[in-house]
């Protein structure tokens, strides 16, 4: 076992701080990080970018790991006309900012990007500040300009406006602006560019939109430095260093303004700046004096002032760790300083002398900062990563928790728990002594508890593997429940976390950190890698189950792009295939949505893989929607009619009828060809679909009787088309006597629809030769006849009930059951349609009472009711309208087909706890009966509490 952890602590005032190692040794063969290369860092330090400082214009930009394994390579030919400015990353995506006013999104590991233009429709942002706050800070003769043209203030009118940095290209000789670009940031969702004369704002979730904010052009260097304060959805606020003074800059893209506020500071300039985590704190470093400022954000009290003379060298960086102290990367050295001027320092060893050029050294020419370990700082929520040429550790605070174990001389509970693993090998009554004493204060929970929160912070995996053994431990000796679920997953999300940290895979992350960046992004990261079997690993572990078909989905994209040999039918069935086995069911069918993976066959130009993995979709307006992007418009319509999905079909054609021209649209509602797709699939893949025949003549039906009928202007132009001169002239008669009569009689009106109605279908009935058309409209004449009928009986309008569903409907709202029975019987309807619909009419209209008295009418034995759709889907359907309870509970009584856990939540659903007891209390479930005490001791009366109490004694506990 190594030592205690808190001998390596070291103090400031009260706070404990640890630096601990990630990587010992790194995997790259980089001799001097800090002096030869240009270095930036990814969101929580899982990856790094690097570029030569030995050329002005880089073309080469390597991307590794944290441990120092290569991922890929960013190239880019650069000339001096058209070369890379700057990079920085978003979460792992890494921004590469081009001279040619574009930027470049590198979205993967691979090499694909995105390119966007930073000047494109560029917003100018409206400042609501009181007065130009960088125009306060000039001197008059910035303001007034120069001759030579590269310079500008106010205009030469007194305008106010301010003039763009031009030049004049020699080749044409015509002025042009100039885009030059100092420095690149990007936060939160934020793209920030500072040119010459204004800042270029893109924001990367909203389109790649571009902003930008006017600054008049100075003579000197006057900004120096910027950091984010505070970020919104809809902007930020920065400090800027600016001059002698530093501004506060808040952005606002909803409403498209800025505002810049001076805080009149004269300790400037400041060279540096960096705030705090929380935003509540700035740091300052005036280089001239050696001085850092620390100060609130509102730059109202300066709360440090330290000085920086005595140190091994000026810092050259500074960061926060956490929100109470900064830290120093000097030459050499990591200092950490906190209130009052306390500090602490990390040392790094003399550099090997092999790696030293001594010639250099004595003649006086080499590079200082070759001599010496500078490291790069990068803060993180819970710490600081520091990585140099040879190593990565972390500092951070000492937690509270972890003081209480580790801490020599400790009293914790945590502590004593812990101590008794190392009893146990020595003098085991020791062990069992301080067992007693932790039961005695009734605090063993509240150790083991201490013991798995440390757990998750600790690095070292015999620690890791002692604060466990603790726990173990103390789950023997636990009186009654312990909750074991925290135990387990406290256990996986080690093992996930030890895993990633590998150096092969170089996530190394904090749990804190993991919890914040989300296990989704964090999956995201080893697809990026090809970790795909550890990816399926983590969601098990972790019960991530709604995760893994983004793993099967990226699997998918990847084999499209990296398979360019294989046949577009091959890859299908191996994508097929893979897609199956996403689930561990049987049914050789797939549920994961190809949407994303057909969309990367079309962007490769595989068309016909494209179109078979469409049909692939599970949903169907998932499957609509690709055919619709895809232009494939009667294949769309084909497959929402095999849907038989009413709302669908409808939707769609209407779409079509609002999108194509009057030719384009009756030439698909009259498609009587094929247009299916031939799946060539392996036969151990479901890929079976009930089929309906889908011709014109259903299409134009459906839509003539949906849709055209209630468009008086589209249906003239369908007869035309048709060429029905009948049904055109009837059409506009119809119309005229609509704008020219008063309404005529109810009744003659309808008895002249069902004439003419009927001797249509009978016309068309005799006239096709088809025998699904003749079934169709031998259909329809029979439930016309059935609504003749019902309308004479009942003295009323049964000719709106366009189906036999609508009918039975409106026959249960008039409580007619017997005859709908009829009906149901006499059409050869499924008896639990009629069921369906009963069920859903009485509780849509709250007519509970009414359903009950039909489903005890249904049953001879009032004990033993019967019902052909079950009583599941009863009680859920009453529990959605919150019927009666007693009702409820009956009918759960009655859900003999399902598990007793289930029907015991039903009960609880349903807020009959003594219910749900008594069927935990028939499988002696005492667990469950334990579950409902507590919700009953929080929720329910006491003669629940008790009826509970009294079964659980009855079991015997």
């Amino acid at each position: 076992m190594t030592s205690n952890p808190s001998l390596s602590w070291q103090k400031i005032q009260d706070v404990y701080y640890s630096l601990v190692p990630c990587y010992e040794t790194l995997n790259w063969s980089i001799g001097n990080l800090y002096g030869d290369h240009k270095v930036k860092i990814s969101s929580h330090s899982t990856s790094v970018a690097l570029s030569s400082k030995y050329t002005s214009h880089p073309s080469v930009i390597d991307i590794y790991t944290i441990s120092g394994n290569n991922l890929w390579s960013v190239v880019y030919n650069s000339t001096t006309e058209d070369h890379i400015v700057d990079y920085e990353f978003y979460n792992e995506d890494l921004y590469v900012v081009l001279s040619n006013q574009k930027f470049r999104h590198y979205k993967d590991l691979k090499g694909s990007f995105d390119e966007y233009v930073f000047t494109k429709d560029l917003i100018t942002l409206d400042n609501f500040g009181e007065s130009d706050v960088f125009l306060n800070n000039v001197n008059a003769e910035e303001i007034q300009g120069n001759s030579n043209g590269k310079t500008g203030g106010k205009d030469h009118e007194g305008t106010g406006k301010l003039n763009k940095h031009v030049i004049t290209n020699l080749e044409n000789n015509e002025p042009e602006e100039v885009f030059q670009i100092f420095d690149t940031y990007i936060w939160g969702s934020f793209l920030v560019l500072r040119l010459t004369n204004r800042f270029i704002i893109t924001n990367l979730a909203d389109n790649h939109r571009n902003y930008e904010i006017l600054i008049p052009v100075t003579s000197g260097p006057q900004l120096h430095d910027m950091a984010l304060i505070e970020l919104t959805d809809d902007g930020f606020s920065a400090v800027i260093c600016y001059g002698s003074t530093a501004l506060t800059l808040k952005v606002d893209l909803k409403s498209s303004s800025y505002e810049l506020v001076d805080h009149e500071l004269t300790d400037g300039p400041f060279t540096k700046v960096t705030v705090s985590p929380n935003g509540h704190l700035v740091a300052l470093l005036n280089e001239q004096v050696s001085t850092i400022f620390v100060i609130s954000s509102s730059f109202t009290q300066v709360l440090l002032e330290y000085d920086t003379s005595n140190d091994s060298s000026s810092p050259y960086q500074i960061e926060w760790c956490a929100n109470d102290a900064i830290v120093l990367s000097l030459r050499d050295e990591i200092k950490v300083v906190g209130p009052n001027q306390a500090s602490i320092s990390f040392f790094y060893d003399f550099i090997d002398e092999d790696d030293l050029d001594f010639d250099a050294v004595l003649k006086g020419t080499g590079d200082d900062e070759l001599s010496f370990t500078i490291a790069h700082l990068k803060s993180e929520p819970d710490g600081l990563k520091i990585l140099t040429t040879k190593k990565v550790e972390f500092l951070s605070r000492v937690s509270e928790s972890s003081r209480n174990l580790y801490q020599i001389g400790s009293s914790h509970p945590g502590s004593i728990l812990l101590d008794c693993i190392d009893k146990l090998t020595q003098q085991s009554s020791k062990a069992d002594t301080n067992i007693s004493l932790l039961k005695s204060d009734v605090s063993l929970i509240n150790a083991m508890d201490s013991c798995l929160d440390v757990a998750l912070d600790e690095f070292n995996p015999q620690w890791q593997k002692k604060l466990l053994s603790a726990v173990t431990f103390g789950k023997a000796y636990v009186d009654g429940y312990y909750n074991s679920e925290k135990y387990l997953k406290v256990i996986n999300t080690i093992k996930v976390l030890n895993q990633l940290k590998s150096a092969d895979i170089s996530l190394f992350l904090t749990s804190k950190e993991a919890d914040i960046l989300g296990w989704d992004k964090i999956i995201g990261m080893l697809l990026n890698r090809d970790q795909y079997l550890l990816a399926l690993k983590v969601i098990s572990l972790l019960d991530l189950q709604y995760l893994r078909d983004k793993i099967y989905v990226h699997w998918c994209c990847y084999k499209i792009k990296k398979e360019i040999d294989v046949e577009d039918s091959e890859l299908y069935k191996i994508i097929a295939k893979k897609l199956v086995s996403a689930r561990d069911d049987a049914s050789k069918k797939n549920y994961v949505s190809v949407v994303e993976i057909s969309e990367i066959a079309f962007e490769e130009g595989r068309l016909d893989l494209c179109n078979y993995l469409i049909n692939l979709e599970p949903t169907i307006v998932k499957k609509v929607e690709q055919y619709l992007k895809f232009e494939k418009l009667e294949i769309a319509l084909i497959k929402a009619f095999e849907s038989a999905e009413y709302d669908l079909v409808k939707v769609l054609l209407m779409h079509l009828h609002s999108t194509l021209s009057v030719s384009q649209f009756f030439k698909i509602l009259h498609q009587n060809e094929s247009h299916s797709i031939t799946d060539p699939i392996s036969e151990d893949i479901d890929t079976s679909n009930q089929i309906l025949v889908v011709d014109g003549n259903l299409v134009e039906s459906f839509w003539v009787q949906s849709i055209g009928k209630h468009h008086r202007e589209v249906m003239e132009k369908y007869y035309k088309q048709e060429d029905m001169k009948v049904e055109l002239s009837i059409e506009r008669l119809k119309y005229f006597l609509k704008q020219n009569e008063s309404p005529p009689d109810i009744s003659t009106g309808l008895l002249t629809y069902y004439e003419d109605y009927k001797m249509k279908l009978l016309k068309l009935s005799g006239s096709s030769g088809d025998r699904q058309n003749y079934k169709f409209h031998q259909s329809e004449l029979d439930v016309l006849e059935l609504q003749k009928k019902l309308s004479d009986t009942y003295q009323t309008d049964f000719f709106s009930t366009k189906s036999l569903s609508q009918i039975l409907v409106k026959l249960i709202n008039m409580h007619q059951l017997k005859q709908g029975h009829k009906i149901v019987k006499d059409f050869k309807m499924s008896l639990s349609k009629f069921w369906y619909l009963i069920l859903e009419t009485y509780c849509s209209t709250s007519n509970f009472d009414r359903l009950h008295q039909f489903i005890l009418s249904s049953s001879n034995d009032k004990t033993n009711l019967k019902s052909p759709i079950g009583f599941q889907i009863i009680v859920e359907t009453c529990l959605a309208y919150k019927g009666p309870p007693n009702y409820i509970s009956m009918y759960i009584n009655q859900c003999s087909d399902i598990h007793y856990l289930d029907k015991c939540h039903l009960f609880i659903s349903n807020n009959d706890l003594v219910s749900a007891a008594n069927e935990a209390y028939k499988y002696k479930d005492i667990e469950f009966l334990n579950s409902l005490l507590d919700r009953a001791n929080k929720h329910a009366n006491d003669s629940v509490v008790q009826s509970i109490k009294g079964l659980i004694t009855r079991l015997g506990y």
